[in-house]
């Protein structure tokens, strides 16, 4: 898990260069506070000013470049459990070995994957355990097969792992590059090294066996599109925790908003949103209900349908959204990458880029307060945080000199 970054959100950041664009969203009545612009094509354009300033921000560096780029990840190893099913169905599996041993919901939200027998190599999100009995519910395997009591399972308790597989661990999303070794962190009592190699070398060691034990190589490789992941060799047996630094990269922050045009129980939709995107394109981002019925609310999502521009949640999760339901859907994690200290010039940045684009952008003027202010002040504030490696800082000279010492 990355350091916390920022306490600014992109919806603040969305509404604030709305305001200065001129196309916030303020209900019905006009007398609501400023909200982010409904329609998608005002949406879209905000949505590119913000991700645009941002942009301009970090390439605005200091000539040795930004310190606050340079962080420390911690990962944290989530030994799997293994069992073979005694009964399965097309959304359950249960495993009569370990009833009794863990609570109700123990494995909820975590992935179960199959590792033999009928459905390998499926995998499924637990919706819910029954400890009572040893049940694993699901909505259904990947591949939809029904497990049998042939089925050997394997599921860890982390939202980091990758396909139940305790060796492979998803980093986050601005993750861009390694900066430095890789070690156990103080006090994991590993007395051995784990360092990094090519993610080939630990393929060629896997492919004739698996082996479980202490990690001794880590690697990184490519995980979807634009994400990475870290694969350890051997397969970790106990929650260690491992660290090293990495290089912030930014993609781009996301969202949606929209008025719905119904909903039920355990939907909301917005046909405007219809063929949009793909199926299932918003599973696990958050609903929030920005105003009208439900407003307040939020859930995390369970899938969405691209045909009816639907959004699916759990069984009343929130107040069923209407027609005056006005919402935003974004990914759970959707803060600027710079972190709190940066807010300010962060925003002036995003207002900024809005007066550069916008003939009738209005306000201030948001690009001489940048530069003239906002970016110099960022300046003073990155060179003030702790050195995250050995860099030259700007300003200090480094000078030889052949004249006599006198000591007082």
């Amino acid at each position: 898990m990355a350091e916390p970054t920022s306490a600014l959100s992109y919806r603040e950041l969305i509404t604030e260069v709305a305001r200065v664009a001129g196309c916030a969203y303020y209900g019905t009545t006009g007398l609501l506070p400023a909200m982010p612009p409904i329609d998608n094509n005002a949406f879209d354009e905000i949505r590119g000013i913000v991700n645009r300033g941002i942009k301009m921000f970090i390439a605005n560096a200091p000539i040795n470049g930004w310190k606050w780029r340079h962080r420390k990840m911690s990962v944290t190893f989530a030994p799997s459990f293994t069992g073979t099913a005694t009964a399965g169905g097309a959304t359950s599996l249960t495993d009569d070995d370990i009833a009794g041993d863990y609570t109700d919901d123990y494995f909820l939200g975590f992935t179960i994957g199959i590792t033999a027998g009928t459905g390998i190599d499926e995998t499924a999100v637990i919706t819910g355990y029954t400890g009572l009995t040893g049940r694993f519910n699901f909505t259904a395997l990947s591949g939809g097969s029904t497990p049998d009591t042939t089925s050997q399972y394997r599921i860890s308790r982390s939202t980091a792992v990758v396909t139940s597989d305790p060796a492979r661990y998803q980093l986050d999303e601005d993750f861009g590059a390694v900066e430095s070794q890789i070690k156990y962190a103080a006090n994991s009592n590993r007395g051995n090294k784990i360092q990094w190699c090519d993610e080939s070398t630990i393929r060629a060691l896997r492919a004739i066996v698996v082996q479980t034990g202490t990690p001794k190589l880590a690697a990184i490789r490519p995980y979807g599109t634009r994400r990475f992941e870290m694969i350890v060799d051997p397969t970790p047996t106990a929650a260690d925790i491992v660290e090293f630094m990495y290089k912030v990269i930014f993609d781009k922050l996301d969202g949606e908003t929209g008025i719905a045009t119904g909903g039920s129980t355990t939907t909301l939709v917005d046909s405007n949103q219809a063929y949009r995107y793909a199926d299932d394109h918003f599973l696990g981002w958050t609903l929030t209900i920005l105003a009208g019925t439900g407003a307040g609310e939020s859930t995390v999502l369970t899938g969405s349908t691209s045909s009816s521009g639907t959004f699916t949640f759990a069984l009343n999760a929130i107040t069923t959204p209407d027609a005056t339901s006005v919402y935003m859907v974004e990914p759970a994690s959707n803060l600027h990458p710079a972190g709190i200290e940066f807010d300010d010039v962060i925003l002036a940045a995003c207002r900024a880029t809005a007066q550069m684009e916008l003939e009738d952008a209005e306000g201030d003027n948001w690009i001489q307060y940048y530069y003239n202010s906002a970016l110099p002040s960022a300046h003073k504030i990155d060179a003030k945080l702790s050195p995250r490696r050995l860099v030259r800082s700007k300003g200090i000279k480094h000078e030889r000199t052949w004249d006599d010492v006198t000591y007082t």
